[in-house]
């Protein structure tokens, strides 16, 4: 399947994925057919990407409505049992379809009026920040502006305030323990369990810090604080600053040495240890990135850039037919079985997000390399797959022991195909 053929059918998949509320992260007759705040804002960042090589104008109103959506759904009060913030964008929104979630000693909340919405998501709220300032700097759309900004007032100031549980300029995420009803016990993108376990087999002590999570908040509050600078400056300052500090306190305690090469620990625990698994994360924190003074900066500091890229190139992390792995294949916890979700399995938007941010840093011959790695497994499922397993057998589908398997049309993997598709 050539790249005209690849890049239809990624704009095939978006277009039918697009519901009056948004877009839906998989299709409807998928487990995941529904909106997804994270899912949503990395969808219409990479459609955004793509419009800026291309005009699209269909794609681009999408894009608004997706937003606009997520911007309603934003949450506004403090509710324990959903996760619920003042400012917290959502992470999953079910008007039907939500009875898997209901089985269980702990059946996951639903509100009064028979909607379930879980914020149980530590990311979605920067990363809808980006896409939120992404848009209007895309289409200087200043009415859509005004609707928005009290949204991103609320969520800039969530960063700071409940994003930063334990004060110490770093985002994470806790499970309460006095929480009744269920939810996520991982909240950031690779949300499964067994994903985030320790090297001697245990689920670290909360309240756990992703790695990519820094990158997505500083770079949120980055481009805010540009904008709000002329506009409010007192809140400017307090927000740039906060992401100044969450820049140093991130070289300092998220970077270790794997193989003499520099990288970046999986997560800080609740004791602010490092989780040292390798992952394909690191290279998120380049993606994103930001360009001014005619510079291009990421919250990773310049000398370490290198080894970054250096360490997930290296055989346990990249496969030339596959892309890089959400986990080294050396890693305790890697799963090399079809069963593998987060634990050594190949996601399309890790890839697609890693070939951005390579290119954002001058790693062109990289970029090209992870990009042509990437577009084999589109053509082999001729499809925007969610995610594959790749071994000595060859490409299969992920499923799971009670048949659940990866996503036929996932959103963001269209997306993702989309952007490396368009000249």
């Amino acid at each position: 399947m050539d790249n005209l053929k690849l890049y239809q059918l990624a704009h095939d998949s978006l277009l039918n994925l697009a519901t009056e509320e948004g877009i839906n992260a998989s299709g409807k007759n998928d487990i995941y057919g529904c909106v997804f705040g994270r899912d949503t804002a990395l969808t219409v960042l990479k459609i955004l990407r793509a419009h800026k090589k291309q005009p699209n104008t269909a794609l681009l109103e999408i894009s608004k409505r997706a937003l606009l959506s997520l911007v309603k759904l934003q949450g506004t009060e403090v509710n324990i049992e959903s996760g619920e913030q003042p400012g917290k964008f959502i992470h999953e929104f079910r008007k039907t379809d939500f009875g898997h979630l209901l089985s269980g000693e702990r059946p996951w909340y639903v509100y009064p009026d028979g909607l379930m919405r879980n914020y149980d998501s530590i990311d979605a709220t920067p990363l809808a920040l980006i896409a939120l300032y992404k848009y209007w700097e895309a289409t200087q759309d200043n009415g859509f502006l005004l609707a928005v900004l009290p949204a991103v007032e609320a969520g800039l100031n969530w960063i700071v305030t409940y994003g930063d549980i334990d004060k110490d300029q770093l985002l994470e995420y806790e499970f309460p323990e006095e929480r009744r009803f269920g939810g996520l016990s991982v909240h950031s993108w690779t949300d499964s369990h067994q994903s985030v376990i320790r090297h001697d087999g245990t689920f670290p002590a909360y309240p756990i810090a992703p790695i990519e999570v820094q990158g997505f908040a500083w770079l949120a509050l980055k481009l805010w604080g540009d904008f709000y600078l002329t506009q409010s400056p007192t809140f400017a300052h307090k927000i740039i600053s906060f992401a100044d500090a969450v820049k140093r306190k991130f070289n300092q305690k998220f970077i270790f040495k794997d193989y003499g090469i520099y990288f970046g620990a999986q997560a800080l625990d609740g004791r602010k240890s490092q989780i040292q698994t390798v992952t394909g994360n690191p290279l998120l924190c380049l993606w994103a990135a930001y360009q001014g003074n005619g510079r291009v900066e990421s919250i990773v500091d310049e000398r370490y850039i290198p080894g970054f890229i250096k360490r997930t190139f290296l055989p346990d992390m990249f496969i030339e037919d596959a892309g890089i792995r959400t986990m080294s294949a050396l890693a305790p916890n890697f799963n090399p079985n079809q069963d593998s979700y987060h634990n050594g399995s190949f996601w399309p938007i890790l890839n697609g997000l890693a070939i951005e941010g390579l290119e954002n840093f001058g790693f062109v011959e990289e970029a090209e390399k992870l990009k042509t790695a990437s577009l084999k497994p589109f053509a082999h499922f001729s499809s925007p797959v969610e995610l594959y397993i790749r071994n000595a057998e060859g490409y299969s589908r992920y499923c799971n022991a009670h048949g659940q398997t990866s996503c036929q049309d996932q959103a963001w993997s269209a997306a993702a195909l989309l952007d490396m598709t368009t000249v």
